[in-house]
């Protein structure tokens, strides 16, 4: 499976892991079996691990629909979306530096781009506590 999700305790989280070429209806797929999963909520935190993730076929439109398909979900609850990208590389970092750059210009999410699993999962810790 391209992109697999795992519910993590500490911090609480979500950790979907993005391998190889990855469409967005595969990753629609995960978030509905996410949603479906008896440790579901929305308030929880994700982290995006994008270290083995084939990006050679994905812009801005793609980032977009993406970005389009969360806000549906979440603006509409009224939660507050927050995103740690594990993007180690260069062109890892510019597809999220896009995703970041979009979070941004809303009022239901917020991201954060890291190098490492332990730099996000530090931030995810930071941000639940602080998060409104």
């Amino acid at each position: 499976m391209p992109v697999t999700y795992e519910i993590l305790d500490a911090p609480e989280a979500v950790l979907a892991r993005y391998t190889g070429v990855v469409s967005l209806s595969e990753i629609t797929t995960m978030f509905r079996d996410y949603m479906r999963d008896d440790c579901f909520s929305l308030s929880r935190p994700h982290i995006a691990d994008i270290r083995d993730f084939d990006s050679q076929n994905v812009g801005f439109a793609e980032i977009y629909s993406l970005f389009s398909m969360y806000g549906r979900c979440y603006s509409e609850t009224g939660e507050r979306m927050r995103v740690a990208i594990i993007a180690p590389n260069e062109v890892a970092f510019g597809m999220s530096r896009i995703f970041e750059n979009l979070t941004e210009q809303s009022d239901w999410a917020s991201t954060a781009i890291f190098e490492s699993l332990d730099d996000a999962k530090t931030w995810i810790k930071t941000n639940t506590c602080t998060a409104p």
